[in-house]
């Protein structure tokens, strides 16, 4: 009997990590037109260019806005209003990341994976404003093919919208109690 508790037990863990799974779908398309900046906007980038975890998409939001999936060396733009910002990522967890955008600025967003309990779990980290006058963040970025979302993305948010903010509000309050520069932050001068 208390073997077969064990495995219940499992069972219902595994149902609610796999939750907001991500489907084995197309959930974005290339593009071959970049994004032109818009009115008081700027532009952003997540560019997902490590391997591990490349079966696993990551989602990004802007707060509750789902912006997209990032998979394996793809770049995924974002046309956001300038000002302050939480972005988001969520696979088997969430992460967050603070940005201050100023308009007609194009800045970039590293989609990290690392290991999680079940699947990969992701990060978010900044590209900073030295970083991008180097050959090999340059070189991430011209081989990073440019996506948007297809239909089934937009599918897969509103079907998982729940489950979403439910890991939010759990793992926002655990990146908040770290300390302030243990929580990355885009800042305005990282743009090009």
């Amino acid at each position: 009997m208390n073997k077969t508790i064990k495995v219940i037990a499992v069972v219902i863990l595994a149902a609610g990590l796999f939750g907001c799974a991500t489907p084995s779908m197309n959930l974005s398309v290339p593009i071959d037109t970049d994004i032109a900046l818009e009115n008081d906007n700027a532009l952003v980038y997540f560019i997902r260019p490590t391997s591990l975890g490349f079966k696993i998409h990551a989602a990004v939001y802007d707060d509750d806005k789902f912006i997209g999936f990032v998979p394996y060396n793809q770049k995924l733009p974002y046309l956001a209003e300038s000002g302050d910002h939480l972005f988001m990522v969520v696979s088997e967890a969430a992460d967050f990341m603070k940005a201050n955008l100023l308009p007609g600025k194009t800045y970039y967003v590293q989609v990290e994976p690392r290991m999680g309990a079940w699947r990969a779990r992701f990060s978010l980290v900044p590209v900073t404003k030295d970083q991008l006058g180097t050959d090999k963040v340059q070189k991430l970025i011209n081989k990073a093919r440019l996506i948007k979302n297809s239909d089934s993305a937009y599918q897969w948010a509103s079907d998982n919208h729940d489950d979403v903010l439910k890991k939010k509000k759990v793992y926002l309050e655990k990146w908040q109690s770290k300390d302030e520069d243990q929580r990355p932050m885009l800042k305005a001068i990282d743009s090009e």
